[in-house]
């Protein structure tokens, strides 16, 4: 009797080994769900004529991959590079009027008419020279290279050092000076944003001290680094990538 008995505990076992080998070649051909897995293991015993008739009626089971659902199974948006349209808009308003400064008022003229004429000068020379990148990772300001379409690595930074390269996670805020001409189909003068990644010591310089005073921040600015350009470049273009980047925008004046 105890060797029958042993026998039968042998065959008991060996049909549960199987079982479960059945199970998991199921799972790994993603033809079960986490339910079947639990069924098998449950005794190793077949359903019974009413599991199956009304897992019969049951919507067919989606496979299901293991790492589904975790955070780290995720992959973030690819984007590829590009290089914003150069926009000789803003200069040619310079250039107009200066000129019509200079002309029609020849003394008053003299004064404004002629630095605003050399602004228009020299936002013509910077539309076909500078270049406002998004890459995979930052935004860069580069100029163009001696080759056709080649470009020169992100130069330093005249007021507080360091690469003209921001990441996207470092942005705070960008706008558009005056606020409300983009909108409307005019064109800017200035593209304004704010990043964290210059280091803290160095957002006294420039205009970030008066957009990083305790008004400011009071009127919701977030502390940062402030860098104005001259809208040189397709605008409504540069504000398509800042928001398809992520990059961050708040509402309030700063």
């Amino acid at each position: 009797m105890a060797g029958l008995s042993g026998r039968r505990s042998y065959r008991n076992g060996a049909c549960v080994m199987a079982c479960l080998v059945v199970v998991a070649m199921q799972l790994a051909s993603q033809d079960a769900g986490p339910e079947s897995f639990v069924l098998a293991t449950a005794g190793a015993r077949a359903p019974s004529a009413a599991a199956t008739s009304a897992a019969a009626g049951r919507q067919p089971r989606v496979a299901r991959q293991f790492f589904q659902g975790f955070p780290f199974g995720e992959e973030k948006p690819q984007f590829e590079d590009v290089v914003i349209k150069e926009d000789y808009t803003l200069a040619g308003i310079f250039l107009a009027l200066g000129t019509a400064l200079i002309a029609s008022l020849p003394f008053a003229g003299l004064g404004i008419g002629p630095l605003i004429l050399l602004l228009g000068i020299l936002f013509f020379v910077q539309a076909g020279r500078v270049r406002f990148v998004f890459d995979k990772d930052a935004f860069s300001l580069q100029t163009k290279g001696d080759e056709e379409d080649a470009l020169n690595k992100p130069g330093q930074n005249i007021v507080v050092g360091g690469d003209n390269r921001w990441a996207y996670s470092s942005f705070v805020n960008y706008e558009f000076f005056p606020k409300g001409f983009l909108e409307k189909g005019l064109p800017p003068i200035l593209v304004y944003f704010k990043e964290t990644q210059t280091p803290e010591d160095k957002w006294g310089a420039g205009p970030s001290k008066a957009s990083n005073s305790e008004e400011a921040l009071k009127n919701g600015a977030v502390p940062g680094m402030v860098h104005f350009f001259p809208a040189i470049c397709d605008c409504k273009q540069i504000e398509a990538e800042f928001e398809r980047r992520g990059c961050k925008k708040i509402s309030s004046v700063e």
